[in-house]
């Protein structure tokens, strides 16, 4: 059994998807102390009990441990299944945070997996689902991943109610070659507000603080029905060989004009360190790296703005469970396979 200590270096709940998705990939059972540690309210939170119970459901795990504030957890995973699996947070619980946990396991499946994911579409300290789709999903899929996403419904915080259909597909991955990301050919821009703050234009004032850095993006506007008032934005340079993202999040009080400005600077600081990915998506490709190379035997390369702690900490969890070793040379980030002897 494999033991994952939830307070290491960053200990918060990403060690938790993290570790969940590679036991049941591998089949080695593991067991996480110190859950979210690192976290002003320790343990379980909604996104994450769920997740797990779904990746038990998917994976005919025996499970321990799972309930609210929980700060252990065993996970003792079966055979990966194919099917349909409906994950409801019934809270504003992240449905892009438990899709990281899902994703890595579905492609290991014997059979597609159909997921119906209730929770937040766009709430703090996550992805936005338009940053998980238009960003993550296409560059995975530039690398053998096939995943359909669609979005039913949004919600935000604190009411929820969101709900996001994702189909994956059983995928073989090929190993991840970006050391180049070649030139930037367009700006694409997702702007999405509930109808609460249509009267107030409040997606068109998004999209003004966004052109005060980049001018006539390809946009994509719209008002949705949800049960709390919210908006966000999501933006993307579209590269010869990648993209690179950035996201910002509507608050009360915050100029919405401020909130597109936010998403503009992220991403002009993100094209100007000519990085292949944005800072976001270097944690969150560590797994697929590593599984590509573990099933490959090939090396993955990636050139990264900066190995955050949070990167750092996802290399930690990922080296537990797969024969590969990550490194840095100089602004690459390399993944390769341990041989035995």
């Amino acid at each position: 059994m494999v033991e994952i200590d939830g307070g290491h270096l960053e200990g918060g709940g990403q060690i938790l998807r993290t570790a969940v998705g590679l036991s049941a990939v591998t089949a080695e059972p593991v067991h996480i102390s110190h859950i979210r540690k690192g976290r002003d309210k320790p343990g379980l939170r909604p996104q994450h009990l769920h997740g797990i119970a779904a990746a038990g459901q998917i994976c005919n795990a025996e499970c321990q441990g799972l309930k609210m504030n929980s700060t252990e957890v065993t996970f003792n995973p079966g055979r990966i299944s194919g099917g349909t699996y409906l994950i409801d947070t019934r809270t504003a619980g992240s449905v892009t945070l438990v899709l990281q946990t899902l994703v890595p396991i579905a492609i290991c499946a014997n059979s597609p997996v159909e997921l119906i994911i209730r929770g937040g579409t766009a709430v703090p300290f996550s992805p936005s689902i338009d940053y998980f789709r238009h960003v993550f999903c296409s560059m995975l899929g530039m690398y053998g991943v096939s995943m359909e996403l669609e979005v039913r419904h949004h919600g935000f915080y604190p009411k929820g109610g969101g709900e996001v259909f994702a189909r994956i597909i059983p995928s073989d991955m090929r190993v991840f070659r970006l050391k180049y990301r070649g030139s930037v050919n367009k700006i694409r821009v997702w702007i999405t507000a509930s109808n609460h703050l249509k009267t107030a234009k409040v997606a068109e004032r998004i999209l003004d603080g966004f052109s005060m850095v980049f001018s006539d993006p390809d946009l994509t506007l719209s008002y949705v029905d949800a049960s709390s008032p919210g908006c966000f934005i999501t933006a993307c340079a579209c590269c010869d060989h990648s993209m690179i993202g950035a996201s910002a999040l509507g608050k009360r009080g915050r100029p919405a004009e401020e909130v597109g400005q936010n998403a503009a600077d992220s991403l002009k600081k993100a094209i100007e360190t000519d990085a292949s990915v944005d800072v976001w998506m270097v944690d969150q490709l560590i797994p697929f790296m590593a599984l590509a190379t573990h099933r490959t035997g090939g090396s993955s390369e990636v050139c990264i703005p900066s190995l955050t702690k949070h990167a750092q900490t996802n290399i930690w969890v990922t080296q537990k469970f797969l024969g590969v070793s990550f490194s840095m040379e100089k602004d690459v980030l390399k993944c390769t396979k341990i041989h035995e002897y």
